[in-house]
C-alpha cells in the first residue's frame, strides 16, 4: 500500500528535524522524517564517557555550543521549553600556539581581523615585521569588493601573511576544517564580505558595525549537551504526529503518477520496502547522498552537488585527573597554526569552558585533528589518533599521564568546503531543482551555513517554501 504525505524529509539531522518542526506547526499537514542511520541528530550527539571508578560524564561528541547572536537556535530552544537550560561559557577567550607558546587572542577582533592594533601588539602573536605589515596595510582607498575571493589571499593583501597564518587561518580554518586560501570570503565570512563591499579600510568598516563593548554572550549551550535539543525536538515532533523513521534509507525518488508530487521508495534495515507519495520532499542529507538521490531527477543539480568537496576531521575527547595537567587551563582552549608542525588543529578546555562539565576532580579536553589538506586521520586507527594527540598535548600542556578515558569521534567527509564561488554553485543547484523538480528542495550544512543556527534556519525556511507559506 502506498502512503501519502504532505512533506517527506530525507535526513534526520538538525536541518531535517527543524523543517519537520516548522511544517508540523500547520494544522492538517502530514510529515515523515526518514533517517538511514539508527539515531536522529546527525553530527549533534551527546554521549556518556565512563571513567574507571564508574563515574559517568555526558560530553558532546560534535558541536558543544551555538552562536547566541544568531537567533534561530535560541528561538527553537525557547519554543521547546529549553530556555531555562541555556548556559554560556565560563571562559570566552582562546589562545593560539605561536613559537611553541600559548598566547591569548586579542579580544577586539572580527574573525581574526584586529580592531585594536595596540591590543594585537600586546598579545605577542606577530613578529615586529608582521605587526608593521598590519599597521601599514588596510588602505583607506581600497575599492569596494566585487565578486568572490578566497579569504587568505584577500586578507593577506590587506594585513600581511603573518596575521593570516597565525590568527585568521587557525580560527576560520579550524572552524571549517579547511584552508583559508581556498575558502570563500562571501560564503564563510559574510561579515567580512559585507564590510569589504563598503570599500576603504576594512578594519574601520568593521569597527562601525561592532559595538565597542558588550556583555552579551557569544555562545550558548544546553546544560545537558546539544544532544538534549535533538532529544526534546524528537519528543515534541512525535507528540505532534510527525512520523520519525530511523534505520530506513531512501532508495530512489521519482515522479508520481497522476496529480504530480513525488514517490519515494523506502528500504528498512531488514530489506522490506514501502512506497510513499509526497506533495513535497526536502533532502537534508550530506551533499554526496543528495547527489545520488537526484541524479535521475536533475542531472545538473546532482553534478553541482558532487563538485562540493569535503574534509574528514576527528574529535578526540580525553578525561584526566586534574592533578595530571600541569599547565594552567585559563582559556577556553587553543588554536594551532598549520605551520606549527602539530597533528592537532585545536583544543578545547571543556571543563574550564563549561562550568557544568567541571566536577572539581577531572579535566575534560576535546581536541580536533584533520582538515582539507590533512587526511592522515583517515588511515590511522583510533589508538594511533589518540597517541598522536597525546604527543601534542605533552609538548604543549606538559601532560604525560595516560588519560582516564579517551573517545574518538570521526566525521568522514563530514565538513563541506565552501570554496570560492560556493554561493553561486548553491544558486545553480536551487535553480536546477526549481526547474526540474519543483516540489523538491535541498538544505543543510553543505549549502548556506555550517553551524546549528544556520542549519535550523535553512530547514525551517525550506519547509515554508515547499508548503507555500511566506518566508520571514
Amino acid at each position: 500500500m502506498t502512503v501519502r504525505r504532505d512533506l517527506v524529509v530525507v535526513g534526520g539531522g538538525i536541518t531535517g528535524l527543524a523543517a519537520a518542526w516548522e511544517a508540523s506547526e500547520r494544522d492538517g499537514v502530514s510529515v515523515t522524517v526518514v533517517e538511514a542511520g539508527d539515531r536522529l541528530g546527525g553530527k549533534i550527539r551527546t554521549s556518556p564517557i565512563t571513567l574507571p571508578d564508574g563515574t559517568t560524564l555526558r560530553i558532546d561528541e560534535g558541536a558543544d555550543a551555538f552562536l547566541a547572536r544568531v537567533p534561530d537556535a535560541v528561538r527553537l530552544c525557547e519554543e521547546l521549553g529549553l530556555g531555562d537550560e541555556l548556559t554560556s561559557p565560563a571562559v570566552g577567550r582562546a589562545k593560539v600556539l605561536v613559537d611553541g607558546e600559548l598566547r591569548f587572542l586579542p579580544a577586539r577582533t572580527v574573525l581574526g581581523v584586529p580592531l585594536d592594533l595596540d591590543e594585537l601588539e600586546a598579545a605577542g602573536l606577530l613578529s615586529p615585521a608582521g605587526l608593521e605589515e598590519v599597521r601599514a596595510g588596510d588602505d583607506p582607498s581600497e575599492p569596494p569588493l566585487e565578486g568572490d575571493v578566497a579569504i587568505g589571499p584577500f586578507l593577506t593583501g590587506r594585513f600581511g601573511r603573518e596575521l593570516v597564518d597565525r590568527v585568521v587561518g587557525p580560527l576560520i580554518g579550524g572552524i571549517n576544517a579547511g584552508d583559508v586560501d581556498e575558502l570563500s570570503l562571501r560564503a564563510v565570512t559574510p561579515q567580512l564580505a559585507d564590510a569589504a563591499e563598503e570599500g576603504g579600510s576594512l578594519a574601520e568598516a568593521l569597527r562601525r558595525k561592532v559595538p565597542a563593548t558588550t556583555d552579551a554572550p557569544v555562545f550558548h549551550a544546553l546544560l545537558d549537551g546539544t544532544g538534549r535539543l535533538v532529544e526534546v525536538l524528537a519528543e515534541r515532533l512525535d507528540e505532534r504526529g510527525v512520523e520519525l523513521r530511523t534505520g530506513t534509507r531512501v532508495e530512489r525518488i521519482e515522479g508520481a503518477d497522476g496529480e504530480g508530487g513525488l514517490r519515494l521508495r523506502l528500504v528498512t534495515g531488514s530489506g522490506s520496502t514501502q512506497d510513499v507519495e509526497a506533495a513535497a520532499v526536502l533532502v537534508a542529507t550530506p551533499a554526496p547522498a543528495a547527489a545520488e538521490l537526484l541524479e535521475a531527477l536533475s542531472p545538473e543539480a546532482a553534478g553541482e552537488l558532487r563538485s562540493i568537496t569535503h574534509s574528514s576531521p576527528v574529535l578526540v575527547t580525553l578525561v584526566h585527573h586534574r592533578g595530571d595537567v600541569p599547565a594552567p587551563l585559563d582559556a577556553s582552549g587553543f588554536l594551532v597554526p598549520r605551520d606549527a608542525g602539530r597533528f592537532a588543529t585545536a583544543a578545547s578546555f571543556g571543563s574550564t569552558k563549561w562550568a557544568h562539565w567541571d566536577d572539581g576532580e577531572h579535566v575534560v579536553l576535546r581536541v580536533s585533528a584533520g582538515h582539507s589538506a590533512d587526511r592522515r586521520p583517515d588511515a590511522m586507527s583510533d589508538e594511533e589518533v589518540v597517541e598522536a594527540i597525546r604527543a601534542d598535548l605533552e609538548e604543549v600542556l606538559g601532560i604525560t599521564a595516560e588519560p582516564l578515558a579517551a573517545r574518538v569521534s570521526r566525521y568522514p567527509d563530514g565538513f563541506a568546503q565552501y570554496e570560492v564561488g560556493h554561493l553561486d554553485r548553491v544558486e545553480r543547484i536551487e535553480a536546477a531543482l526549481a526547474r526540474d523538480v519543483p516540489g523538491l528542495a535541498v538544505a543543510g550544512a553543505a549549502y548556506r551555513g555550517v553551524g546549528i543556527p544556520a542549519c535550523i534556519r535553512q530547514g525551517r525556511g525550506a519547509a515554508r517554501r515547499l508548503l507555500g507559506a511566506p518566508s520571514n
